[in-house]
């Protein structure tokens, strides 16, 4: 046996012994977190000049591990660590609303206020009832309070632990770092850099539950680390990412107030630091900044506008139960986020945290029941006027009823008043007890015969043809005075004997007043005229007022005959146009349109006057001399500048029509309209068709979503919170209950969708960690079975050597 052949058997036995080593190693470090399966590479030794065989050579250990595999699986690490740090916060908020049958939301607190008004509006004056009202409204702004305390709180602890994770991400980035430098030179040197590699993965693994990063390898076996935009972290030398925290509140936000993550150092003292805040930046970083800037602000902003709306509502119908430290409620103003910057936000950033009972309230528990606003009347006591409004408008999605006009009510030519404008005059018809139209005519000229008006009547006529007259005057209220003409029954049966359209006695009658109308001058405005109704009756109609003359005056039928025409004597006034206007449960107020009347005049009459007593109580009337257009809606508005509030209206009215209206809009509908129709516009047109509708709408609440956008809804949705950047993502619920249950709901939604992403992420991670460890860890079964491979190979090699020695020594013999 040659040499070369113990020489190989030699280089054997000392790979076996290196693999025996590398085996139980690999055995001794089963349990190892971090540690992955090494392997010892062996070659061949051969003369490259003749190709002989002499021996194997062992090359460094390594270790067989799958980037890629790694590289989501540190992925599957950083979005689990960010959602388990935001469901531990969102838990502590679920927490605070507490289980639904304990009611202790702040959805539930509101709705147990309701009930307290409701009880309190069936004995306003209830003294234990007024001071459980008043507790539950005080409980209400505590939660409120607690709520918003809560929240800052939950703020200034993620950022708390944003300093600790950066810290942490700051040491395992140099040690990565270190390492990276170490596996370069020690690769230059031919040497195993297994382990320590093994160690680099233990602290990239580690990063990765602070913040989600990216990385490739590079030639010389460095791992340059990066976030998961592209911003370095590491090679052989760590950046730095800086942060520099300031006290959280509710008005603190990103990048205005608070403090964001920056590459590469302190911003004000490297220039080139890069801000990575708004770069999704995953891992525990991550989910504590989302938690800090986006989520936690998100509620903030939603019991923001819960609060500031709920004590809106309360003061728009008169009961300003809820305030801020100053007695006062943030106006609402839109937000403006094109302003600036900085961003114009609403001005009621914080209020969930300021809210509190109206001092004035806690000093005068009555005002529950009287309201807290400035009245055309004190309320009564007793009365739950007040609290009405506050549980059908506060508590619900309307909050008052109006009538907004849509006619021009500005008098102009050729009408001199509002009843010509609008064809709305007044009406005065009187009509006779008497069929009339059952007499043939009124004298037939044959004694003897009872069958005509004056024989019939003889008792009553006993100087017929002589004192048979009645004087009928008409009133004209604003012109020149008063007309009257003579009605004399022996003349009127001679100046229109029967004939063409003169059937009978009241033929005769009514063609004589008619002709004395039109004789003695009547004015036209007047619009006097004797008719007939199908009963026979004698009916004189006037826009004015009409008395009647029986006695007074040489020739007059006296009183008693010309109640046996039907007719009685004395003054019979006018009835003008006219609606009633109701406001909540207060009595009907009727106005009225004289003649005479303008816009100006229909005003004075709506408005309340308390010098006078006349108008509407809590009534604001708003008329726009731009358009001519009359809106009516509760409130208080003596002179066009009061304030309005909630509550309901009702406006009915008399049984006047436009007849030939001198507006436009009026004159040109095919048909006529009423007067509440004529005032407001309240009708469609559909061909020869005019159908009318109710003049009262319900005014919902309205704020609107930003500035000129000409967007409203009940809650603002969105540019809320200090910087006008964040959305509620609420976008139902009109009245506060509804509002605040949905925002509760969302709240507790957030952790229940965060809860099932982590159990499938969470799956997937484990999944990708078996599978990591099935490729790269230590299996026994394996490593036994390559530990029988290798002590083969040692025996064969020692049996090798042996034969060889004996060999040897048989030579050795052979010589001496």
């Amino acid at each position: 046996m040659s040499f070369q052949a113990l020489n190989s058997a030699l280089s054997g036995l000392r790979i076996a012994q290196q693999q025996l080593s590398t085996i139980s190693n690999n055995v001794a470090n089963v349990g190892t977190e971090g540690y992955t399966r090494k392997i010892l590479p062996q070659s061949t030794q051969v003369i490259n000049s003749t190709g002989q065989i002499i021996g194997v050579q062992a090359e460094t250990v390594i270790r067989k591990v799958d980037l890629n595999l790694e590289r989501d699986l540190w992925t599957q690490i950083s979005s689990v660590n960010a959602l388990d740090i935001q469901a531990t916060y969102l838990s502590t908020v679920e927490a605070f609303h507490g289980p639904p049958d304990r009611e202790l939301s702040i959805a539930a607190q509101i709705a147990k206020l309701k009930d307290s008004f409701a009880a309190l509006s069936d004995a306003p004056d209830d003294g234990f009832l007024l001071q459980a009202t008043l507790d539950q409204a005080r409980d209400v702004a505590s939660k409120f309070n607690s709520f918003n305390d809560l929240v800052v709180q939950l703020r200034n602890d993620a950022q708390d632990e944003m300093t600790t994770s950066v810290q942490r991400a700051n040491d395992l980035l140099k040690q990565i770092a270190a390492m990276n430098k170490e596996i370069k030179s020690t690769a230059n040197l031919n040497r195993s850099v297994a382990g320590v590699e093994d160690q680099r993965d233990i602290a990239i693994k580690a990063l990765s539950e602070e913040l989600q990063i990216s990385l490739f390898q590079r030639g010389d076996g460095v791992v340059v680390i990066q976030t998961r935009t592209g911003i370095q972290l590491a090679d052989e030398n760590a950046e730095e990412i800086f942060f520099d925290p300031s006290i959280m509140g509710s008005s603190t936000f990103y990048p205005d107030t608070a403090s964001g993550l920056f590459v590469g150092g302190d911003p004000d003292e490297v220039v080139t630091s890069f801000d990575i805040s708004q770069t999704d930046i995953g891992g525990k970083l991550g989910g504590l900044l989302e938690l800090r800037d986006e989520i936690l602000p998100r509620y903030q902003a939603q019991m923001d506008e819960l609060a500031h709306k709920m004590a809106m509502r309360f003061d728009a119908q008169g009961l300003r139960l809820f305030t801020d430290a100053s007695g006062q409620i943030p106006a609402d103003t839109a937000p403006d986020p094109l302003a600036g910057p900085p961003a114009l936000a609403v001005a009621y950033v914080g209020f969930a945290g300021t809210i509190q009972v109206n001092s004035a309230i806690e000093d005068d528990i009555t005002l529950l029941q009287q309201g807290t606003y400035i009245s055309d009347s004190v309320i009564p006591a007793g009365s739950n006027e007040v609290i009405r409004r506050v549980m059908e408008f506060t508590f619900g999605d309307v909050a008052l009823f109006e009538a907004a006009g849509a006619i021009d009510l500005r008098v102009a030519g050729p009408a001199t008043d509002l009843q010509e404008w609008l064809s709305l005059y007044s009406s005065n018809s009187v009509i006779g007890g008497i069929n009339l139209g059952s007499f043939p005519q009124i004298d037939d000229g044959l004694p003897g015969t009872s069958s005509d008006l004056v024989e019939a009547l003889d008792g009553y006529f006993p100087n017929y043809p002589a004192d048979d007259q009645v004087r009928i005057t008409f009133a004209d209220r604003i012109g020149p005075g008063t007309t009257t003409i003579t009605l004399d029954l022996s003349d009127a049966s001679t100046n229109f004997p029967l004939g063409g359209p003169i059937t009978d006695a009241l033929d005769q009658v009514i063609a004589e007043i008619n002709s004395q109308i039109a004789l003695a001058g009547v004015p036209a405005n007047l619009a006097a005229v004797a008719t007939r109704n199908t009963n026979g009756q004698l009916v004189i109609e006037s826009r004015g007022d009409i008395a009647f003359d029986a006695s007074s005056f040489a020739g007059a039928m006296g009183t008693t005959a010309l109640s046996a025409l039907g007719m009685s004597e004395g003054n019979f006034a006018t009835e003008d146009p006219y609606f009633d206007v109701q406001i909540g449960n207060g009595a009907p107020v009727r106005i009225t349109i004289e003649p005479g009347d303008t816009e100006a005049d229909l005003i004075d009459k709506l408005e309340w006057d308390a010098g006078t007593q006349t108008g509407v109580r809590g009534l604001h009337v708003d008329f726009d001399a731009l358009t001519g257009q009359l809106t009516l809606r509760p409130g208080i508005d003596d002179t066009n500048g009061g304030p309005s509030y909630g509550g309901d209206l009702r406006i009915v009215g008399g049984p006047f029509s436009t007849e030939t209206p001198v507006n436009a809009a009026l004159a040109a509908l095919p048909e006529s309209v009423s007067i509440v129709g004529a005032l407001f516009g309240s009708f469609t047109v559909s061909g020869p068709d005019v159908t009318e509708t109710a003049p009262i709408a319900q005014i919902g609440y309205r704020s609107e979503i930003s500035t000129g956008s000409g967007t409203f809804e009940a809650f603002r949705n969105r540019f809320l919170g200090p910087g006008a950047n964040i959305s509620t993502d609420i976008l139902t619920g009109s009245n506060i209950v509804d509002y605040a249950q949905k925002m509760v709901n969302a709240q507790t939604q957030d952790l229940i969708l965060i809860n099932n992403k982590i159990g499938d992420e969470g799956t997937l991670r484990d999944l990708l960690q078996r599978q990591l460890n099935d490729e790269s860890g230590v299996n026994i079964d394996e490593e036994l079975s390559h530990l029988i491979v290798v002590q083969t190979a040692y025996a064969a090699a020692a049996r090798t050597v042996t034969a060889a020695d004996e060999m040897f020594l048989e030579l050795l013999n052979a010589i001496r």
